[in-house]
Parts: C-alpha cells; sequence; structure tokens
C-alpha cells in the first residue's frame, strides 16, 4: 500500500514538473524545468532530502523563476485547487489595495484616522488618537496599545469575542504617540480594512475582487469578515497557492501584471523600504507597509503565523511559496531558511542549462519522498 502510495506521488510530481507544453495558469506564469530557468535539478534534490523532517506541518511549496513553475508539491490532503488561509500575510494583500485606493484619490497616506469613524470616537478620546494616519496603520505605529502575546494579555483575542471589533479598537487606550513607538498589531491592520471600506464603498474582499483578483485571473478567493461585514485585515484572507504566487509576481515586477500595471510602481517600492523595525523572536526585522524586508538576503516576504509565505527574491527573479500548520513558525523561520539556502544554491545561471532528465527524475523523488512522509 505504501509502495503503490508513493508510486502516485511519484507520477503527480512528475507531470506537475514536466508538463511544460500545458497550458498555463495564466499569462504571467508558466511551467518548466528547473535547467531551463538556469536551476540545478541535482542541488534542489539532495538539499530538499536534507531538511526532510524538518518539513513537517507544510501544506504546499511552490518556487518559480522569471514567473515559470519549476517546482510544486502538496502534502495530502492538500492539493492545487484548494483554498488555505493566509493569516497575516494577508495583511500585504490589504497593503496592495490600500495602495490602488492612494492611486485613485480615494485615500492618502496622511489622512487622519479618526475622521472616517465619527460615530465611534468617544467624546473623551485621549488626543494622541486624533493624530494616527493612514501611514501609523501601515507601519504597526498608531501608538494604540495593543498586547498581542501568547501568553497573559491578548488584545486580539478580546477583539475577536467583541461585538464591534472597529469600536473595540477605538476605545483602547493610547500606549504612545502616534509614530513613536512599533508595536505588531491585528488592531492597526484590521482598523486600516475598516478606513479601506469607508474610502470606496466596498470591503477589502469586494475592492480586491474588483481592481486586481479578477484583472489577475485569480477567482476562487474568501476572506472572512467580522461581525459588521468587514473584511478582516489582519488575516482571513484565502487563495490557493499557486494564486499566491501570482500575488508575489505582481510585486516581483513593480505592480506590473501582462503589460498592465495594476499597483502603482512607487507604492510598491514604498511599501518595500524599511520604514520601522519589528521585534520577533529570531531578532528585529526590517518592517515595509505590511512586508517584512530581509536586505541581508535580497528578500521581501508576505509572512502569516504557522508558516504561511510569499517570499520573493527580485535579483534572482524567483518566487517562494509555502502554506503549513506550524504553530512555532516565527518570521526568522529556520526550516524556511533552508529551503532559501537551498533554491538560492540551485541558481546557477541567468541563461537556460542544458536539460537534465535525470535530475529532474531523482528531484521528483526527492519530493515524493518529502511529502509522503
Amino acid at each position: 500500500m505504501k509502495v503503490e502510495l508513493l508510486a502516485r506521488i511519484i507520477v503527480f510530481v512528475a507531470l506537475v514538473l514536466t508538463a511544460t507544453s500545458m497550458l498555463c495558469e495564466s499569462r504571467n506564469q508558466c511551467e518548466s524545468t528547473p535547467e531551463q530557468q538556469g536551476m540545478d535539478s541535482a542541488v534542489l534534490s539532495p538539499g530538499l532530502r536534507e531538511i526532510g523532517g524538518q518539513s513537517k506541518g507544510l501544506h504546499s511549496l511552490i518556487v518559480a523563476r522569471n514567473g515559470c513553475v519549476v517546482l510544486e508539491a502538496y502534502w495530502p490532503p492538500y492539493s492545487r485547487n484548494q483554498k488555505h488561509y493566509l493569516n497575516s500575510a494577508t495583511k500585504s494583500v490589504l497593503s496592495a489595495l490600500v495602495g490602488i485606493a492612494i492611486q485613485e484619490g480615494k485615500l492618502h497616506e496622511d489622512d487622519f484616522v479618526l475622521p472616517f469613524f465619527r460615530d465611534y470616537v468617544p467624546q473623551n478620546a485621549d488626543p494622541r488618537s486624533k493624530r494616527i494616519t493612514i501611514k501609523h496603520l501601515l507601519t504597526m505605529s498608531s501608538g494604540i496599545s495593543w498586547p498581542q502575546t501568547a501568553k497573559g494579555e491578548n488584545a486580539s483575542v478580546e477583539m475577536d469575542k467583541s461585538p464591534d471589533w472597529v469600536r473595540f479598537i477605538l476605545n483602547r487606550p493610547m500606549a504612545a504617540e502616534s509614530g513613536a513607538v512599533t508595536n505588531y498589531s491585528n488592531g492597526d491592520a484590521h482598523l486600516l480594512s475598516a478606513v479601506l471600506q469607508k474610502a470606496t464603498g466596498m470591503t477589502a474582499l469586494g475592492f480586491a475582487q474588483k481592481r486586481l483578483f479578477e484583472l489577475m485571473g485569480i477567482q476562487d478567493v474568501a476572506w472572512n469578515t467580522d461581525p459588521q461585514g468587514r473584511s478582516v485585515g489582519s488575516a482571513a484572507l484565502q487563495m490557493r497557492p499557486i494564486d499566491m504566487l501570482q500575488f508575489g509576481l505582481l510585486y516581483m515586477y513593480h505592480g506590473e501584471f501582462d503589460g498592465r500595471n495594476l499597483v502603482d510602481t512607487k507604492w510598491v517600492e514604498s511599501s518595500l523600504t524599511a520604514h520601522v523595525k519589528i521585534a520577533t523572536a529570531g531578532g528585529p526585522a526590517d518592517y515595509g507597509y505590511y512586508w517584512w524586508l530581509y536586505p541581508e538576503r535580497k528578500l521581501f516576504e508576505a509572512w502569516g503565523g504557522a508558516g504561511q509565505r510569499i517570499s520573493v527574491f527580485r535579483d534572482l527573479g524567483i518566487v517562494v511559496v509555502m502554506t503549513a500548520d506550524i504553530p512555532q513558525d516565527i518570521p526568522r523561520s529556520p526550516l524556511a531558511a533552508r529551503v532559501y539556502d537551498v533554491v538560492e544554491q540551485s541558481v546557477k545561471s541567468p541563461r537556460s542549462l542544458p536539460e537534465n532528465p535525470s535530475g529532474v527524475s531523482d528531484l521528483n523523488r526527492a519530493i515524493a519522498e518529502l511529502i509522503g512522509r
């Protein structure tokens, strides 16, 4: 039975990796062998085998170079056609939507937040709250008190239980002057989603469908809401991993998709500029507008808890997508770092390498062994 299952997995992975004649998933994406994109299968195979037991909890792994998928694997029961929660990687998509709204003149980075919620602002509101801007929300520096730890007080958990999340956020005390302190906050992100809805007249999901997803051929999405029907800004977007790849490619290509600029290039670059540092268990990390930045790797990343990643190595033309259920995952993850090492080491040339059928076959086997564990 185990041999039969392994055989089926090998056949599936082989089809994914070698189906260069298949129709592309979209106009910005193709499928290819690693060698056709200047990557060495003989480096990928032992690297994946070395990862081995560390991969427990992974649900999918996709590697693309130059817009072409060179590796695509799913751990049963997950598959290409199954949506996955992005968790906090949702924030990066929200950032793109805010950029589009700004491009359309519906929002400005220096807009104050409270005027969008006049009915919600308490009469005795802290004067500092009146100075919160869109940019403060994008950089997790609103100053609103938001403890968010696994142990002790967790404002995110309290918000989830409240009857009106926006009212809950605005009723929180101020802990600092806006812009003075950076504190990772799901409250800031959800408040930004509510602002976007006020500015556009559509939920973040509705705006995304009209201004982004439909234009990219992305159809199978879902986005959970708060009790008032607002898209959850901090998390809860669901996409297929192959569509998460599309979003990564959009940012790799400076906001352009199929020759059309969907997100303003200046906004993309501003989003990928370090505005603050966020404290993490793996050490402080540079943070843009809801993007994690690792200049030492020339990497920018949409990250979500439990191992959701859209990782872009623009200089190498590579996007890596991972979905998972790894509760202990952190932004600076040892598993992700090892995957990135393997992918980077496999890059040998900006041009195609000689075909290596035996190397591709061994890569198929390595992936089958990995997902068959």
